[in-house]
């Protein structure tokens, strides 16, 4: 049953956000003009009471739904307890000792952090100062962080990056694959050849390649999967020339694609890996991880060189804990591979379907697809795309889908009722 987007953007809650808030508003909350108040399980709650299946969950944050009550107990007992501490506490010993059951083998050392961008500057320092070298080649399109280095990453700010004489952050093509769709994906037998053969010459030219970070799946970009056998390709050249590999797992990680890791369901090996948004369940977490050997010889190994004044306190290791127990449980990923393929069967019928959609792709709860005009061939425009994207909300669905590259980022616990509720409110929302 569709009902009709009610909140005006011109409420109070975005007046005031956009008078008092430092910088532009976020973009998707303007398009939506909705004011959101609470959430459950899957669902969001506007402030007038209508529920959207949320496909958005924070960028990927919010994987084991709103208000869970296995992550709300956890983190409501431990507030009333203890908060903030600089001594060791049993809340951080337990939750590294269960974080290290789960991790990939070879990086179960992990230094703790309060957000994203803030642990990518840990991983490549981390790099630099165990190689030696400063260079980190990054790839097109890919996003690790708005902060001071590595916001030129993904050929990001090329103007910017000239006038303030960071010379030492590198973009270079990421191999997309474009012939798989979110079913067929696990058959692809590409493996970025091509990207991994300009890699290696451009490399030639730098003074020293301290190491590649790169996305397991493009996940700003519009959840893009790489060619099946490029991260396996990128490993082996990283070995042969004694580059780090840093895998960036801030969207991939903890069971978005159905295994804890984007690593694990890729079958590759990782140096350094970046942790963030489902780590903590909504609370504000994200870690490094490498092999004890890595962080010994580093700059990090002195004492207080990882600490951080939010990282590792107790709140937050409750949170990542109680994240832990959830995905950990019997079946889960099980549960969340059947749910992703039904999605997936929904939204490779929806491509074949709508004049609207094309070139669906995605593995796991990591989904996509793009939005054309039909009249043109192209991918919308802006107007288009907003007009769709309330269409979807008027239907009962928030997508990360007011621009071409569609995001669909399903909270984990979503059931396979849940999946086709999705599908059926974008076949509503993107007909003819």
């Amino acid at each position: 049953m569709s009902t009709t987007v009610g909140t005006s953007p011109t409420s109070a809650v975005a007046q005031t956000v956009r008078r008092l808030g430092g910088g532009g508003p976020r973009r998707i909350a303007e398009s939506a003009g909705l004011v959101v108040t609470h959430g459950e399980g899957p669902y969001l709650v506007t402030d007038d009471g209508r529920r959207l299946l949320d496909f958005a969950t924070a960028m990927g944050v919010a994987a084991i739904g709103h208000g869970n009550p296995v992550w709300s107990e956890a983190v409501a007992a431990q507030a009333k307890k203890l908060a903030a501490c600089v001594l060791h506490t049993p809340e951080h010993a337990a939750y590294l000792d269960r974080l290290a059951g789960v991790l990939p083998v070879g990086v179960d050392r992990v230094a703790l952090y309060s957000g994203g961008a803030e642990a990518v500057e840990v991983a490549v320092r981390l790099a630099q100062s165990v190689s030696g070298r400063r260079d980190l080649i990054s790839f097109s399109s890919g996003f690790h962080g708005k902060t001071t280095g590595v916001r030129f990453s993904g050929g990001r700010f090329p103007d910017e990056q000239v006038s303030l004489g960071v010379d030492w952050v590198h973009s270079l093509p990421y191999p997309r694959c474009e012939e798989h769709d979110a079913l067929t994906y696990p058959e692809c037998a590409e493996d970025g050849a091509g990207a991994l053969a300009e890699l290696d010459r451009s490399a030639a030219e730098l003074e020293g390649v301290a190491a590649i970070i790169v996305e397991p799946v493009l996940g700003t970009a519009g959840n893009r999967p790489p060619e099946r056998g490029f991260l396996a390709g990128l490993r082996a050249l990283c070995d042969r020339r004694g580059w780090l590999l840093i895998v960036d797992e801030s969207i991939t990680g903890f069971g978005r694609l159905g295994r804890n890791f984007a690593v694990d369901w890729f079958g590759v090996r990782p140096d350094i890996l970046v942790l963030g948004k489902a780590i903590g369940g909504g609370y504000p977490l994200s870690g490094v991880a490498a092999s004890g050997e890595l962080w010994d010889a580093s700059l990090f190994a002195q004492p207080s060189a990882t600490s951080s004044s939010y990282g590792a306190n107790p709140l937050a290791c409750a949170a990542g804990s109680a994240v832990l127990e959830v995905i950990a449980a019997p079946g889960f990923l099980d549960h969340v591979n059947g749910t992703a393929l039904r999605l997936a069967e929904g939204v490779v019928a929806l491509d074949r379907e709508s004049p609207y959609v094309a070139h669906n792709r995605g593995v796991g709860m990591m989904l996509g697809f793009d939005l054309l005009d039909p009249a043109t061939g192209s991918l919308a425009g802006p107007e288009l795309c907003l007009r769709l994207f309330r269409r979807c909300l008027d239907e009962g669905i928030l997508i990360v889908g007011d621009v071409p590259e569609v995001r669909l980022n399903p909270p984990l616990v979503l059931t396979e009722d849940g999946a086709d509720e999705a599908i059926a409110a974008l076949r509503r929302a993107l007909a003819g």
